[in-house]
């Protein structure tokens, strides 16, 4: 960390910004081209194109989010970095420039692929920078950019759609970031995240493996847009090939010299946990961003821009409450007692949704969303936290790419979900106001659930974070238990 430490504050503060600003467009390109889509398919042709617009960037930007945080333990954080910057500019600059939905779904894969790298490295340079005094604040301020640029994305898509021309929605990326790529490649100190000594060979296997079985899951959640039935070959059959191949990366991994999965995180009870709370306890977010923008537009006739404001209350609950959160489980140097309060008001939130129909008052989703947004705030800063505060220093880069895959993986499987429920619900004869109901309950409810199943599983003091400090492996008690913190980072 000398590298840093050496930074004057003007070049420390540019560096800031410019991780910062990556990571918010890479997060905003993610939700910013579903309200552009329809008038980019109106204009260039290919409505069979429409859903590989969405697959083509959420495929890379979630399967290589481990690969780049495995890749700059190796390579360094900043030529990964800087290579995440070029293939996001790159690629936005030819999806502005394209002339068939052919080109864009192409081009949205270069897109994304960047995306990976601009999400997984800004996770990870945060907490250099941040230091282990002020991480706490910093990951309070990534959990709010993630909750500002997933619910603000649809809101600034359908603005410049409107008002300049859809090509402006890629256009905008480019001058910011090439401006982040100057100020990366003259700050960022060359050697920062390198491990010392010789490196092992390269998880070829192990990414390849991994980048197929995430890739078909993933294309198969998302066909379900298209095609009802889990059946057939491009829905569920990929899921369950997926999946097979899953189980075929805990064979490689477990062979592997430096594998880009490390298996040891995912056996550690507390780390695991927290995967797998952190990744569960968003489910009711994203059911919300999905179903009830299209209820306002569908049943209460209001615009695309007007449905994007009236999602509001989820963004202010979230933000809120993930700055609360963050600072409840560092008072009390605890997580489980926080996260437990939190996915209850998720609860609470969902329960609510299933009194809505037609004759509910107009305030009632705005209330009901701000609800669960104060219950997924603390959820999104306190698994941050408590990952880069209980691995070891040597673990942080794959435990934060297993933490952003495991949350991508299971917004994906919400999505799913919420969007097979809805239909099912209509298809039996509900209105559209009753569907949408039932569906943000059931999702939202069963995230909460899980989440808490999760953390009530741990030993009682297991959840107990280590005292802040430098990065200094500290011992575990191996006799009693494998679930004590492993280590402090910053």
């Amino acid at each position: 960390m000398d590298e840093l430490a050496n930074l004057s504050p003007r070049r420390r503060a540019l560096l800031w910004l410019a991780v910062l600003s990556g990571l918010l467009l890479a997060m905003l390109d993610q939700t910013i081209v579903g309200t552009a889509l329809p008038r980019i398919v109106h204009e260039l042709g290919g409505q069979s194109w429409y859903v590989w617009g969405i697959t083509a960037y959420l495929v890379p930007a979630t399967v290589l989010l481990p690969v780049f945080a495995h890749l700059s333990d190796r390579y360094g954080r900043q030529r990964m970095l800087l290579t995440g910057m070029g293939l996001f500019v790159l690629g936005s600059a030819l999806c502005a420039s394209a002339q068939s939905m052919g080109q864009v779904t192409s081009f949205r894969g270069v897109q994304g692929a960047g995306a990976a790298a601009l999400e997984a490295l800004s996770f990870l340079l945060v907490a250099d920078l941040s230091g282990p005094r002020r991480n706490v604040m910093a990951q309070a301020m990534l959990a709010g950019i993630m909750a500002f640029s997933f619910i603000a994305g649809p809101l600034i898509g359908g603005f410049l759609t409107d008002h300049v021309g859809w090509r402006w929605v890629f256009s905008v990326n480019v001058p910011l970031g090439l401006l982040a790529i100057v100020v990366v490649a003259r700050v960022l100190p060359a050697s920062l995240g390198r491990r010392p000594g010789r490196p092992a060979p390269l998880d070829v296997a192990g990414i390849a493996v991994m980048t197929a079985s995430l890739g078909m899951v993933l294309v198969g959640l998302n066909q379900h847009l298209l095609v009802d039935s889990w059946f057939a070959a491009r829905t569920g059959g990929l899921v369950v090939a997926g999946v097979m191949g899953l189980g075929l990366l805990v064979l490689v991994e477990r062979r592997a010299a430096a594998p880009v999965l490390p298996l040891e995180l995912l056996t550690q009870p507390l780390t695991m946990r927290l995967l797998l709370a952190g990744a569960s306890a968003t489910f009711g977010l994203y059911a919300c961003v999905l179903l009830l923008p299209r209820y306002f537009q569908q049943a209460q006739g209001v615009s695309a821009t007007r449905s994007g404001l009236y999602i509001y209350p989820l963004l202010i609950g979230l933000l809120v409450a993930v700055n609360v959160g963050a600072a409840v489980i560092t008072r009390r140097n605890a997580l489980r007692g926080t996260l437990l309060a939190a996915n209850a008001i998720v609860a609470v939130g969902a329960l609510g949704f299933t009194v809505f129909g037609a004759s509910s008052p107009a305030a009632l989703p705005l209330i009901l969303m701000a609800f669960i947004g104060a219950g997924v705030g603390p959820n999104l800063s306190g698994s941050q936290i408590g990952i880069q505060r209980t691995v070891a220093p040597m673990d942080l880069g794959p435990a934060m790419g297993a933490l952003l895959l495991f949350r991508q993986l299971g917004g994906a499987l919400a999505l799913a979900a919420a969007e097979t429920i809805y239909v099912g619900r209509l298809h039996a004869g509900d209105s559209a106001q009753t569907a949408t109901g039932w569906s943000v309950f059931v999702v939202a409810a069963t995230g909460a659930l899980v989440a808490v199943l999760a953390l009530i599983s741990l030993r009682p003091g297991a959840d107990r974070l280590p005292p802040l400090r430098a990065r200094t492996t500290v011992a575990t008690d191996a006799d009693t238990s494998q679930e004590a913190p492993m280590a402090t980072t910053s």
